[in-house]
């Protein structure tokens, strides 16, 4: 009896066990471990000899995350945390198991309460600024990233992870600064130049954002989102062939309903009309419950004088979201172009203007709507009505 009490005793201090060795000396051997499963076993063994070592349990969380197997972690690194709740790296390993897991709002809080405890580490806003910008929160992102810098000096790969957080919080000068500083420090990926075209594409200098996302795309073909940026610069430059092109390219590598919406409207814009109306048909085909769609493909069929099709898109959009005023317009032109029918025409304008259409100017002219509107909109009760 006696004999066990003391073996029970030299267990609970951490000292001498049946393996002959105390439970720091079994960790300092699993550290020098290469086999991921002979250092689990020093550790759990370790952790038998004493089981209010936070170093053993935190040494096997930080061996269960490098093997993936996160929940694991986060047990073991919460056990740490309890038996070290002042300690500021307890919460922060922990934080970093969260965002390996993808479980970014708790990594978030571990974090906050790292920077409570000590306020003055660079590397924890870092980390919370990554969590951000998971979450695509990109003005707490910056602001993170901002109390970084002025902790410590920023290395050049940090400079480019900073870049989405500044260009999407529309902070361009800011964002077009890093991007030049991290190519001056020898930083030549495609990433940079395209987040130096979004800073340049921001602040209307497009000819350069143009020349910044053909640098990424000359360094990363299959760079979609650089593609799909530069046709949206080459769109508002008038270069509608450059953006139709960028488009196709896009599509090749993310066939998207909504890059088929958007190739549609350029080539409704070019007079396409049959190739908009295939792009429209392709969306629908992906999302059948988005209303914009229907609304387009409607519209051009209006333009194709295809009457029947033309209502049943744009009464298809209506019913999927009946909120819109757009479509509401398109069938009272279809009403008004396919059967003159006044009636229809002004209950379709009325809803219009009851969803708080007020571009009026537009119904008048023949560059945008005004032409599915001639020889009606220039009657005193057309007038009344969409002015009423």
């Amino acid at each position: 009896m006696k004999t066990n009490l003391c073996i029970i005793l030299l267990i609970g201090l951490g000292t001498v066990s049946g393996w002959g060795q105390t439970s720091s000396q079994l960790l300092k051997k699993a550290k020098k471990t290469q086999q991921v499963s002979e250092r689990l076993k020093l550790i759990n063994q370790a952790i038998l000899l004493n089981p209010q070592s936070a170093d053993a349990y935190h040494n096997r969380a930080d061996v269960q995350r490098g093997m993936g197997h996160y929940a694991q972690a986060v047990e073991d690194y919460t056990r740490t945390i309890e038996l070290r709740p002042k300690d500021p790296f307890r919460y922060y390993a922990r934080a970093l198991a969260y965002l390996d897991w993808k479980k970014y709002p708790l990594a978030v809080a571990d974090l906050t309460k790292a920077i409570s405890l000590k306020p003055s580490y660079q590397d924890f806003y870092l980390a919370r600024a990554r969590a951000y910008l998971r979450m695509e929160k990109y003005d707490s992102a910056r602001i993170d990233f901002t109390k970084y810098r002025r902790l410590g000096a920023v290395p050049a790969s940090v400079l480019v992870e900073m870049l989405p957080a500044y260009a999407a919080a529309s902070r361009y000068e800011e964002a077009e600064d890093m991007a030049e500083r991290a190519i001056a420090q020898g930083r030549d990926e495609a990433e940079v130049y395209y987040w130096l075209g979004r800073a340049k594409l921001g602040q209307g200098e497009l000819d350069e954002s143009v020349s910044n996302f053909s640098k990424a795309i000359h360094r990363d073909e299959k760079y979609a989102a650089a593609y799909r940026y530069r046709a949206n610069a080459f769109k508002e430059m008038g270069e509608l062939e450059a953006s139709l092109d960028d488009y196709t390219q896009l599509l090749a590598l993310q066939p998207e309903a909504i890059f088929y919406n958007r190739r549609g409207l350029i080539e409704e814009e070019l007079g396409k009309y049959e190739q908009a109306v295939e792009d429209y048909t392709q969306a629908i085909r992906l999302n059948p419950k988005w209303s914009i769609p229907y609304n387009n493909r409607g519209y051009i069929r209006t333009r194709l004088k295809e009457w029947n099709p033309a209502k049943k898109d744009l009464e298809t959009a209506i019913s999927l979201d009946g909120s819109v005023p757009t479509p509401y317009i398109n069938l009272a032109g279809v009403y008004w172009l396919w059967k003159k029918d006044r009636k229809h025409a002004y209950q379709n304008l009325d809803k219009a203007v009851r969803r708080n259409f007020t571009d009026f100017a537009s119904l008048y002219d023949e560059e945008q709507k005004g032409w599915m509107f001639k020889g009606l909109n220039h009657t005193e009760q057309f007038r009344a009505l969409i002015y009423k």
